[in-house]
């Protein structure tokens, strides 16, 4: 167990950036302790009706009132609407279950010291990736299709893959956590840019950043992370792929060194630090929440902010690419009771489809689309009129539903995606201060195939 602990210990401090998708203000505490959601506002969207109307299997399993915990580490603004939308199940729902939720920017710390003690929450929200790292501490939730109206066939095939362990699911699609190109229309008028045409490849890229940088006024024309995988990796997987494949013979590759397109990308990321065209920082989200960043990637969560303050922006597909990101989950902890799991999963049931004759785009995920900005893994909700009809989410949606489609970094199946991430962004990192390409892709390339022989056994990878 200590060994266990110690692991844990280790890889909590990534889960946060991992499922932490809002923001840096802290909003601990229970979401009780929030402002009562607003009232429903009418709306002609489909009604959940017609699904399944009545629980089955767990109708006497949570037959009275409950409370349940309920962590999660969305700490940003759209932690707002997780707060509102809770407190709203806990004044509405039939079953007299009580949400008692925590939001909280040390989330991976408690998972890392209560998963082991079992006394964890019975529900969590964080990123589908960790369901290898915590895998013995979460119930396997196949009966969510039997105890609630939900159905398998009404959600995104390539979010469920991700929630699923050897076909065993584990996880319900809380959000597509899908990353885009942003860009400030403003600066784009200043710099005597087309403000509706965003730059289409990484040569209009540079060409557009470099029109925008106003050192006088702290404008930096492109907003590159420094040192996070996930932005990064959408934007060089376009030229060199995943990090780490898996073959259909269940052997593992790891694509990093010698990788051209990485090369290419890398080279092209060089260019823009050297002519300071991109800060050398971390804190882009607030840089383009105050018209300093020109160009940018970043997921939807940054929307609700910018507009917020007021910012002038678009938002679209990278030069056009397919979507890439993760998917964040609801899951249910080995610690929770039998009463409590059937809690957990009407609570998920609720989140989809609200109660009986709610109208979807006023339900929990459809705050989550139409007030956020995240496309839906919720088909019915991705169907009424009100998404249909969204310019944005629209523009932001998937073209198809493949698996190949959605995750980022390395192929989903990898165990040590969280690491393999954390990899890739040292890797850029080391290149912005001046490690030659071919030396950082080389150490690298050593410490992932460590990852995929620690986490895939010794003998995973292909010769």
């Amino acid at each position: 167990m200590k060994k266990k602990l110690a692991v844990l210990l280790t890889l909590a401090m990534t889960v946060g950036a991992l499922t932490a998708c809002g923001g840096s203000g802290d909003k601990g505490g229970s979401a009780l302790s929030g402002e009562s959601a607003p009232a429903k506002e009418e709306a002609s969207g489909d009604t959940a009706d017609d699904a399944k109307t009545e629980d089955s299997a767990g109708s006497e399993a949570a037959s009275g009132p409950i409370t349940i915990d309920f962590w999660n580490s969305w700490t940003g603004p759209d932690g707002d609407t997780l707060v509102a939308k809770v407190n709203e199940f806990n004044e509405t729902n039939q079953w007299g279950i009580t949400i008692n939720m925590d939001i909280s920017s040390e989330f991976g710390e408690k998972l890392a010291t209560t998963l082991p003690t079992g006394d964890c929450a019975p529900l969590i929200l964080m990123g589908t990736g960790d369901r290898f790292r915590y895998g013995e501490y979460l119930l396997p939730i196949d009966d969510l299709w039997d105890n609630t109206t939900l159905a398998e066939a009404d959600f995104n095939p390539n979010a469920i893959e991700v929630c699923k362990t050897d076909g065993v699911l584990y996880a319900l699609p809380f959000q597509n956590s899908l990353y885009y190109m942003y860009w400030n229309k403003t600066l784009f008028e200043q710099a005597g840019l087309d403000p509706e045409a965003p730059p289409q490849n990484f040569e209009e890229w540079a060409e557009y950043a470099a029109k925008i940088t106003n050192p006088d006024a702290n404008v930096y024309g492109s907003g590159l992370f420094l040192s996070y995988g996930n932005q990064e990796m959408c934007v060089m997987g376009i030229e060199g792929g995943w990090a780490v494949n898996k073959a259909d013979d269940g052997k593992w590759s790891v694509d990093i060194e010698g990788n051209q397109g990485y090369i290419d990308y890398l080279t092209w990321m060089k260019e823009l630090y050297n002519n300071e065209d991109n800060p050398v920082e971390n804190e882009i989200d607030s840089m383009f929440k105050a018209n300093q960043i020109g160009i940018m990637v970043n997921g939807p969560w940054l929307a609700a902010g910018a507009d917020e303050s007021g910012v002038n922006f678009g938002m679209c597909k990278i030069f056009g690419n397919e979507p890439q990101g993760d998917v964040a989950g609801f899951f249910v902890t080995s610690g929770a009771t039998e009463e409590e799991r059937i809690a957990c999963e009407r609570f998920m049931q609720w989140w989809y489809t609200g109660n009986e004759g709610t109208d979807l785009t006023q339900t929990g995920a459809g705050a989550w689309s139409l007030s956020i900005g995240f496309p839906t893994a919720y088909l019915p909700l991705a169907e009424t009129e009100a998404y249909t009809s969204n310019e944005r989410l629209s523009a932001l949606a998937l073209d198809d539903t493949s698996k190949d489609s959605l995750w980022i970094t390395t192929d989903p199946d990898f165990q040590g995606w969280g690491e393999a991430v954390t990899a890739m962004g040292n890797l850029k990192q080391a290149v912005v201060y001046d490690t030659p390409i071919e030396d950082a892709l080389a150490a690298t390339q050593a410490e992932v195939e460590a990852l995929v022989k620690t986490y895939e056994g010794e003998d995973a990878l292909a010769e």
